[in-house]
């Protein structure tokens, strides 16, 4: 059976997380709002990118977690029920180190 880590990032970090999470290789972003279709409509990844700090803006996420599976790490982040963000990435090695999520 594969392995999966999953590690609670602390609320105040999320933003942070996400606006510097293309620099470890973003493999995908996607965004799922139950209360628009403008998410539908988003095609490259750096759209959707952008898109979901807009609603990390415009809104404060209720829980955050950073899962390890399959060698890569995936942030999900939901707000309100109604927003989910999955953004995918390869390097989570470095993003772990960097923002300090490793369990020692």
């Amino acid at each position: 059976m594969e392995e999966v880590k999953i590690y609670e990032t602390r609320k105040d970090d999320i933003r942070s997380m996400l606006k510097k999470i293309a620099e470890y290789n973003l493999a995908d972003i996607e965004v799922e709002n139950r209360a628009s279709f403008l998410d539908d409509m988003l095609k490259s990844t750096e759209d959707r990118l952008k898109y979901a700090l807009q609603k990390l803006e415009e809104n404060d996420a209720d829980t955050a977690k950073f899962i390890i599976k399959s060698d890569v790490g995936m942030l999900i982040v939901k707000i309100e029920d109604v927003i989910t963000i999955r953004a995918t990435i390869k390097d989570y090695k470095k993003f772990l180190e960097d923002f300090r999520l490793a369990k020692d």
